[in-house]
């Protein structure tokens, strides 16, 4: 059974779940702009895994509407503060790929996350690159630990990894301190 975690009111009054399915049909720059600009006047932070395929080989990034999302969020987001975007580095490290090479994660408008084992190693799917500005535990070799979540289907798994896990977690701790202040 999944452990359950409490969050302290006004975190939650932060934070706003907005779901936008993506996966389930063409991802075009119509898709990624609503994603990316959704609700900006009320979701502080933004999180999200996916960009390019992680093949070593493609190189890509937002297209113009999915730019002008990103930039409208940085000038209008929080209420004129701007949107935080956190994007997770991607996974593509045994293929070679580099994330210098993903427009989203190393756009001026996200905050790259990578992960790290928990023993402080470079896990198998890493990808380096000098936009990466964060790194959280996730997992890396088989033998060692992965992170607990609810998977698709609401059920518990303790088998998530890669930066898709890390991404979400400094994407929780920037909430927490813009709550802080």
């Amino acid at each position: 059974e999944c452990p359950v975690w409490l969050v302290a009111e006004p975190v939650s009054r932060l934070i706003i779940e907005e779901r936008i399915r993506m996966l389930d049909g063409d991802v075009t720059d119509v898709v990624e702009a609503k994603a990316i600009g959704a609700k900006p006047e009320y979701i502080h932070v933004y999180s999200a895994s996916w960009g390019p395929d992680d093949d070593g080989r493609t190189v890509d990034g937002p297209g113009p509407l999915a730019k002008q999302a990103f930039e409208n969020g940085i000038k209008k987001g929080r209420r004129g503060r701007g949107s935080i975007f956190v994007w997770a580095s991607g996974n593509g490290g045994r293929e070679g790929d580099h994330c210098s090479c993903d427009g989203y994660t190393n756009s001026i408008y996200t905050v790259s996350v990578s992960s790290t084992t928990e023993n402080g190693n470079k896990p198998w799917y890493l990808e380096e690159c000098a936009s990466t500005l964060a790194t959280t535990y996730s997992s890396g070799a088989f033998y060692e630990r992965q992170i607990m979540t609810t998977d698709l289907k609401k059920h518990c798994t303790d088998g998530h990894t890669g930066t898709s896990v890390s991404a979400p977690m400094v994407a929780g701790i920037i909430a927490l301190a813009l709550e802080a202040k």
